[in-house]
Order: C-alpha cells, then sequence, then structure tokens
C-alpha cells in the first residue's frame, strides 16, 4: 500500500460478519465521553447589541449560535429571486446513500450566481470577523541569516450553497463537514483555537422549523474525539425566522431534517469559509480554456487538482470536475472510497 500522511483508517477492527446487504461491519476505538448539553433556543441565541465577540464565545461552549435578524428581509429576498431561477432549472437528484434528499433542490456557487449573497452575507462583517477569529493565520518567517517576514492568511469562501428542502425529505446523516478536509478531532475538555477548519453560517431565506425540515445539531460535538457516535437525542433544531442566521463550527456534528409539512419548502443558504491557506499555491484555473483541459489525459487532469478529494471537496455543480469535462469518457469517481457498517455494540 502506498504510504500516506494520515491514515485512521488503519484504527478500523473489521468483523466476522457483514449487514444485510453485504456491508463489513467494523468496530472503532471510541473514548468514553458523555457529555451531553442541553441549551435553550435563549442559551444559543447572541444577545443585542450582537458582537465578534459574544458569537465566539457561544461557538466555543456550543459549537454553534443563532444571530436575530442577520440580514433584512428585503435582501433575503433579493437573494431568493436571483436562485430561483437555478433553483427552476435544477435537474439533479439526491445521493444513493440519502446523504442528499431525492426531493432536495440546491444550487453551488450562490455567491457568484447573486451579488446580494457575496456583498450582503459573505461579505458581511460579523462573518468575516468571526471566521477569521478562528481560521486565520499571521506568522513570522525567516528568510536567510538576518531577515524575518510576517504573512497574513485571512478566511475565504470555502462554499455556499442554497437549498431547497421539499415536503418528503428525510432525515440526513448526522455528520461533520470538516471531514471535507480530513480533519481529525481530537478530544477537548474546552476549546482550543488552532484546529478548525472551517466556520459555516446559516441563512433562512423563509421561515424554517422543525417540521419543514430545520437543520438539527449537538451542542458540545466540537469538543467530541474523532470516534464518538453521534445520537439523535442529543441534538438540537436551528429553528430560524426569515433574515436570522446559525452560525456553525464545521466540526459540530449536524444534518438537515425531514420535511413532514405537505406543501412547504425549507430555502436556506448555507455558506461555508476556510483557512486561506487551504488552496493551491498557482491559480492554474483563470484563464485557461476549456478546450485546454478536454485536451488532456485523466491522470493529468487528476494531477492538476481537477479530481475531488474525497468525500466532498472541490466538486463543481454537484459531480467530480473531470465528468463534467469529458461527459463521454465513462470516467466516474465515487464519492467515498469505501463504505462500513459500525458494530451496533459500538
Amino acid at each position: 500500500m502506498t504510504d500516506i500522511y494520515t491514515h485512521t483508517v488503519f484504527d478500523i477492527t473489521k468483523l466476522d460478519k457483514k449487514a444485510e446487504d453485504g456491508t463489513q461491519f467494523i468496530s472503532l476505538p471510541i473514548k468514553k465521553d458523555t457529555r451531553v448539553l442541553k441549551p435553550t433556543k435563549e442559551d444559543l441565541t447572541v444577545s443585542e447589541p450582537v458582537t465578534p465577540d459574544k458569537i465566539v464565545e457561544k461557538l466555543k461552549i456550543y459549537g454553534g449560535c443563532f444571530v436575530k435578524n442577520y440580514l433584512p428581509a428585503e435582501d433575503c429576498d433579493t437573494i431568493l429571486n436571483d436562485i430561483m431561477p437555478h433553483l427552476d432549472a435544477y435537474h439533479g437528484a439526491g445521493t444513493a446513500d440519502n446523504f442528499i434528499s431525492q426531493t432536495t433542490r440546491r444550487v453551488g456557487g450562490t455567491c457568484v450566481k447573486s451579488k446580494t449573497a457575496a456583498e450582503k452575507f459573505l461579505a458581511h462583517p460579523l462573518n468575516i470577523a468571526v471566521s477569521d477569529r478562528f481560521l486565520s493565520k499571521e506568522n513570522l518567517f525567516r528568510l536567510g541569516d538576518d531577515q524575518v517576514v510576517t504573512g497574513l492568511s485571512r478566511a475565504q469562501h470555502n462554499s455556499c450553497i442554497t437549498f431547497a428542502v421539499g415536503p418528503g425529505s428525510e432525515d440526513q446523516p448526522l455528520h461533520r463537514d470538516d471531514i471535507l478536509h480530513h480533519n481529525i478531532r481530537k478530544y477537548m475538555e474546552t476549546y482550543e483555537f488552532g484546529g478548525e477548519t472551517a466556520v459555516g453560517t446559516a441563512l433562512a431565506l423563509k421561515k424554517t422549523s422543525k417540521e419543514c425540515g430545520a437543520t438539527r445539531f449537538i451542542p458540545g460535538s466540537h469538543l467530541w474525539d474523532h470516534y464518538r457516535t453521534p445520537r439523535e437525542d442529543e441534538t438540537v433544531y436551528a429553528e430560524m425566522e426569515k433574515g436570522d442566521c446559525f452560525f456553525m463550527l464545521a466540526s459540530c456534528y449536524h444534518g438537515g431534517s425531514a420535511n413532514t409539512t405537505k406543501d412547504y419548502e425549507r430555502i436556506i443558504a448555507i455558506l461555508f469559509m476556510t483557512q486561506g491557506t487551504l488552496r493551491q499555491e498557482e491559480n492554474i484555473f483563470l484563464g485557461t480554456s476549456m478546450e485546454y483541459f478536454k485536451s488532456l489525459s485523466i491522470p493529468a487532469l487528476a494531477a492538476l487538482g481537477l479530481q475531488i478529494s474525497q468525500p466532498f471537496c472541490g466538486w463543481y455543480e454537484h459531480e467530480d470536475p473531470i465528468k463534467k469535462i469529458l461527459p463521454e469518457s465513462g470516467y466516474d469517481y465515487p464519492q467515498f472510497k469505501d463504505v462500513y457498517k459500525i458494530d451496533p455494540k459500538d
């Protein structure tokens, strides 16, 4: 096997049994940790006047928090009007494992499809300030024997997806969004800065409730180690009025919920910021023609960074970019390398 930088895959213990569908059962080295937080909606809501410091303190404790009236209703309406033609043109489907429900429509690139989203949501002063507190880096570096230079790397846009969750959508599996960066979480008694790779803000473009599929999340799960099992009875629901926002660390377990209404579609824009260093040094995409990429082999395209990094990093319009570049090639790179089931005893 090729040597790799991190290899938690070797922490898997394969068991001598399989699920009905043939999936291999495994066990994991789960650290005993019984901490459960059950904050009230008031506990999770940042008081007026809202400041970056107040949001940061809530995130350190709970991993998520609410900011009321984050954007005016008219800005939400403008974003929704900008995105609605793209939602109406959506002809995709969910995922086979139901990570994305078949009744969910989604549009990526919200910040380049709506100028209001870019200027008012992405560039919101609270988003910039809070994201920089968790993600930015300012360090010094030696050059030669007598010179020191410093560099500042600020938080940057990672993704901004608008979801329209229709009636019939099911609960999404609880997950951490920093899995796309292969972030390996360590047990923490209290929050320690330096390990976060992304910070999210979820903006309610319409009223969102438990009944229509409000995001559920587990307060305090950003302090858990890598293997602890997320339980449904530990979740709370991010119910919001239009214009409210929910801040969340990407290390916090969460998932969309079932829409049990008959005719109400939950529409929410979810923005994630990430470390400014989590990108390629040389931007070879700007100004390069699509025809050039079409002329390259699949190995060359993959090495250039046009293949997704399993499980979720680097997609374009919900698919591996190489599949978009060479649609007739038969290329199909799976979202997951392997799939296992955890022994119920764990």
